[in-house]
Order: C-alpha cells, then structure tokens, then sequence
C-alpha cells in the first residue's frame, strides 16, 4: 500500500489539475491520498472535500487542526497522522505531494521500482527521489531538469553532504516503512522535512534518485520553496539580499544536526558522532577555524561559489 501525503494551503487554483494527475496514475498498487489543509482561506478546503465525496476510497480528508504556518510543519502534521492512523505498516511506502504541480502518468509505478531497486532488503530504511521539469503558472516547460536549473548534484548524498547541503526535493520523495519507523522524533528546529529525512536515511539506510523527470514542477510566484536558475546573476544577488533568512536556515541545519547527533546516540556510529558534532560546533569557531574545518571535514557544497558563501555565512 503506498499513502501519499499532500499539503494543502491556499491551494485552489491548482489542486483539481494535481489531485486529478495523482488519481489517473498507472499504477496497479494500491494507493491512497492523505490529505491536511493547513488553514487555508480561498476555498481549498471546498475543493478538498468535494474530492473526497467523489473518491471516497481513495481520498482522506483529515479534519482541520490548529495552522502550523508552514510546509514542513503541515508535513510533520501529516506524518504524525499517519503514526496515529497505523497508515504505514511493513511493506508500505509514503510519498510525498505538493498541492500545485502535475504528476506525471507513470510517477508512482516507477518510483516504487526505483526504491525496491534501491532498498533491496525491504528491511533497510531507504528514501528515493529524482528530477523535476520546471514549468510555469500555465505548465509550459522554463527547463526539462530541476537538477540542472538549480544546480543540483543528486550523487551527493553522504551526510557530510547533507548536512551541509540538501539535494533531495520533497515532492519527488518516496520512504519505505523502516525509514518511516525511524523518523518517529520530530526536531525542534529543522530545515525542511524532506532534508531531515534525508539526513536519517544517509545515516541508518540508502538513498537512490533518477535524474529523468517524473512530475512538472509549477512556478507561479506564491510557492513556499520554488525554483531559481543558477546561472541568472539574480539568483547570487537575491542571496546577498536574503542575510536574516541565511542566518536562520543555517539555524536550523545546526540545530537538526544536533538534534540526530543527540536523539539517535545509540544507533550512530563513532565516525558519524565525530561528524555531525563536528558540523554543529562550527559557529563556535574562529574564522580561520571554520575554514580548517570545513575543509578537513568535506563541508563543501557542490560549486565553489556556494561553497564561499558559506564560507561567509556560518
């Protein structure tokens, strides 16, 4: 059985064309859509619970909690649902959806034989992902690669990388139980629920990824992450721009670090101690101290440029 979780704020305007991908999908396993409005006020929840009569099998609208005010917080909400509602058993698979793009006819069928190529042991905590096309607010096509539009190297996956830098896109995401099983803390402070995953598989199980894309991508202006080509200038001046919003992701990817390091004690080996530790006592550095870190630990992103301005943000 494979659940797929979608967040949903202020959505209406794009849910029926997502909803409608997610419902056409090829597929023969069984799957159902889990579904968590994190208070919206357009008339989403109207779509939502109309879809819901119309699919009752397959659709499951939960009731309306308290607003966490993020994507991530409305992920953990809907992990958290799925422990309450034993939704993930052995043998099930979670993925993940936002509420705008367009899933792709075979995107479940063929990222469910990426991951049982890739857990290979159904035992093994394992996490899958892959490419995106990025399209605009009307689906035409702004680059056929995410990767290649946002730079992005899905080969660096160790957590010395992860840590430093996330290349897993959540939308793409597929977990199996074990991972699921593994992921029954929730951090504090964290990046993104997508990056702390990643991390728990880096450590505990595998991570695999396909670089052809199985979904589109939706640029329209109001999305919570979105998309933005390495290459414009504009993208290096924004981050220039951005330096309170820099501190505190750096915040959180400290923080999260900490956090495994501390609450997984007993399942880390000594080297991956020695690293994490090493990555979330960096600020207490000297500059010349961060630099010697950074390189003597690999905590380097995937181009030299990011890599600097790392150097001058942590």
């Amino acid at each position: 059985m494979i659940t797929i979780l979608l967040a949903c704020f202020n959505g209406r305007e794009y849910l029926p064309a997502q909803l409608d991908s997610i419902l056409s999908q090829t597929t023969k396993e069984s799957f159902s859509v889990l579904i968590r409005d994190d208070g919206s006020t357009d008339g989403s929840e109207q779509v939502l619970a109309d879809y819901a009569r119309r699919y009752p099998e397959q659709i499951t609208l939960l009731e309306q909690g308290s607003p966490t005010g993020s994507a991530k917080g409305n992920f953990f909400a809907l992990l958290d649902a799925v422990r309450a509602k034993d939704l993930c058993r052995p043998g099930d698979y979670l993925m993940f959806s936002d509420q705008d793009d367009v899933w792709l006819p075979d995107k479940v069928e063929r990222t469910l034989a990426l991951m049982r190529q890739t857990e290979g042991d159904p035992a093994v905590p394992a996490l899958v992902h892959g490419n995106l096309k990025v399209v605009d607010r009307d689906l035409k096509v702004i680059n056929p690669s995410f990767f290649a539009f946002q730079g992005i190297s899905p080969q660096r996956c160790s957590l010395t990388n992860l840590l430093v830098q996330n290349c897993i896109t959540g939308c793409t995401v597929m977990i199996n139980q074990p991972l699921f099983a593994l992921a029954d803390k929730t951090p504090p402070l964290c990046a993104m629920h997508d990056w702390w995953l990643g991390l728990l598989a880096a450590c505990f199980g595998k991570i695999g990824y396909t670089v052809e894309p199985l979904m589109l991508y939706r640029q329209h202006g109001d999305n919570s992450v979105g998309a933005k080509d390495i290459r414009d200038l504009s993208f290096y001046t924004h981050k220039l721009s951005q330096k309170e919003q820099i501190q505190k992701n750096y915040r959180e990817m400290f923080a999260q670090a900490e956090f495994l390091r501390k609450e997984y004690d007993g399942r880390l080996s000594e080297q991956q101690k020695e690293i994490l530790e090493a990555w979330y006592t960096i600020p207490q550095l000297s500059r010349i101290g961060k630099a010697r870190r950074i390189v003597k630990y690999g905590f380097t992103k995937n181009t030299w440029l990011r890599t600097l301005g790392q150097f001058f943000s942590i």
